[in-house]
């Protein structure tokens, strides 16, 4: 298990990772981590590569693929 710390920054809040954290998750600075909460209600960290800079219709799609999980969740 990875322990993270919570802090406030400012006006936001920031979850500190670890050197272990930072490895697994294949963090970067700068990158994004994106959480999805699962059925069960918790929290799964999904780590994406920013990939709208190469394919121009990878962010509709990635758009897309949260809207239709937003109508999965309320049916």
């Amino acid at each position: 298990m990875i322990a993270l710390k919570v802090e406030k920054i400012g006006d936001q809040i920031a979850v500190i990772l670890n050197e272990e954290a930072v490895d697994v998750l294949n963090a970067k600075v700068g990158g994004m981590l994106h959480l999805e909460p699962t059925s069960d209600g918790h929290v799964m960290a999904v780590v994406t590569k920013e990939v709208w800079v190469e394919d121009s219709h990878a962010r509709g799609r990635a758009f897309l693929k949260r809207y239709n999980r937003s109508f999965e969740q309320l049916s």
